[in-house]
């Protein structure tokens, strides 16, 4: 069964997933329109059903719309047809910006990513940026962005 699928998912992957282009630049508009924007360092990784949960350490939360997040442990979870299709494309022990929308329910507790979530390997220069729009959505820029 699951090898099944899999071959449904490799062929399929490039109209399943959006094209990368343009999608590594960090912007106000991007920021904006997600739930949450978390650095997160990739500790583990287990399959439950058809997800991957991931354990992850929070190294810094840049946003956090519903659900506070707090730094440290946490999980993050993506469905792997989304994590066959590496769309995202996560990988063991390394750091990852982590923009998405969507709330986990009550069977997954953490952070949810998919193909339309942001994740890219951490830059330190996306600090000072990511703080800037931190403080712009509180003076409200959000919503006319």
């Amino acid at each position: 069964r699951v090898s099944k699928l899999f071959v449904f998912v490799f062929a399929d992957c490039e109209s399943y997933c959006k094209p990368v282009k343009g999608n590594l630049k960090i912007n106000m508009k991007k920021y904006c329109k997600k739930d949450y924007a978390v650095q997160v360092n990739v500790l583990d990784m287990e399959t439950v059903g058809d997800w991957a949960k991931f354990s992850v350490s929070v190294v810094s939360v840049y946003k956090s719309r519903g659900e506070p997040l707090k730094r440290g442990d946490n999980i993050l979870w993506v469905h792997m047809k989304d994590l066959a299709c590496k769309c995202p494309k996560i990988q063991m022990s390394k750091r990852f910006l982590v923009m998405g929308g969507g709330v986990s329910g009550p069977e997954r507790v953490g952070l949810v990513a998919d193909k339309n979530s942001l994740v890219i390997q951490w830059r330190d220069v996306w600090t000072r940026r990511l703080r800037k729009f931190q403080r712009k959505e509180k003076k409200g820029k959000c919503s006319k962005a």
